[in-house]
């Protein structure tokens, strides 16, 4: 019988380990996944966010590699005054900063006016000074530059005509603007357009260092227009004749045409009133009913160059008013015959 009994007692504890060992074998198949489950939660929406995200870092970088600003500003400021300026013109008119920064910074002592021996004082007294530029500035790719610089002694910065005579500006619309206390802008910006020897130069204007973004702005629209019209050139023949452009899609897409090449238009006689040519190529239309006086020019049917020397009723889309001829000299340049316009950008 204690035979039977260790035999007994060795089965129940066989059964015993083998119960436990089910038993955990239980526990680790139900904490395995409990443990992992936070893990695939956490996971998960991790992942979709970061294939998300890789494309909007693509979009944010590309771009600016295909879409190259046209605009900037170039800068030089001693004190930051003038940079604060050029600031807010760069954020109002969407345009890269550049600045010219001197490969020897300008101390306080270097732009005491009151002293005859200081750095400025001799620089400014000498009109061959080059003060040396730190850097190389690239232009390529620009066709606005906004130029910005402090008045001393109610002139440039000699590091402006450092910076005007090493850079080649044609095909480009220079803006100049300073800032001072008092003094006017004056001759400093045909000083400096007559430096670069390139480029189309439009007057120049003062601000105060604390002049708003309002009075930015509208100086930034009333230039838009001032731009077109000292870029875009309409010859009648022989005759250049000044134009007031419209600010459209129609005049934008003719400058962009003008850009590559100058337009040349064999215009013919129509009707007693007007000339009409073929562009060759469509423009954007915006046809309103209107009644035309001498000296219009106008869009018709999205691919014709219209020049009035009289009246007519129609839907055109206007681009523009000849505004140095009356209707007797537009009579002249076109009542006589057909003619050839010629329509170029810039210095072309």
């Amino acid at each position: 019988m204690s035979v039977m009994k260790w035999i007994m007692l060795f089965l129940g504890i066989m059964m015993l380990i083998c119960l436990a060992a089910c038993g955990s074998e239980q526990t680790a198949s139900n904490t395995t996944p409990d443990s992992d489950s936070p893990q695939e939660s956490s996971t998960q929406p991790t992942m979709p966010i970061q294939t998300t995200e890789l494309p909007a870092e693509t979009d944010q970088t590309d771009p600016p590699q295909e879409n190259k600003k046209a605009i900037a500003v170039v800068v030089f400021s001693a004190t930051g005054t003038t940079k604060g300026v050029a600031d807010k013109i760069a954020t109002l008119a969407g345009a890269d900063m550049i600045e010219i920064i001197p490969a020897q910074p300008y101390s306080t002592e270097d732009l005491n006016y009151n002293d005859s021996g200081s750095r400025t004082s001799k620089e400014q007294n000498d009109p061959d000074a080059r003060p040396e530029i730190a850097g190389e500035i690239s232009l390529d790719g620009y066709a606005t530059v906004y130029l910005g610089y402090p008045i001393w002694w109610g002139q440039a910065p000699r590091i402006l005509s450092t910076f005007v005579e090493s850079h080649d500006f044609t095909g480009i619309t220079v803006i100049p603007f300073c800032t001072s206390g008092s003094s006017d802008i004056g001759q400093s910006d045909d000083t400096l357009a007559e430096q670069a020897g390139s480029g189309n130069w439009l007057q120049g204007k003062r601000f105060p260092g604390s002049v708003t973004d309002a009075d930015l702005e509208k100086w930034i629209n009333e230039l838009g227009k001032t731009a077109v019209e000292t870029t875009l050139h309409l010859l009648i023949g022989d005759t250049e004749v000044s134009v007031a452009w419209e600010d459209n899609e129609s005049v934008n897409e003719l400058i962009d045409l003008a850009k590559t090449k100058p337009l040349v238009i064999d215009m013919s006689m129509y009707g007693g009133f007007e000339q009409v040519g073929s562009l060759g190529t469509s423009l954007p239309r915006n046809d309103v009913q209107t009644t035309t006086q001498a000296g219009d020019i106008v869009l018709y049917s999205g691919n014709q160059i219209v020049v009035f020397y009289g009246s007519n009723s129609w839907a055109y889309t206007q681009l523009g008013r000849i505004t140095d001829k009356t209707a007797a000299e537009m009579a002249d340049l076109l009542g006589n015959g057909n003619v050839t316009i010629t329509i170029s950008y810039g210095g072309q």
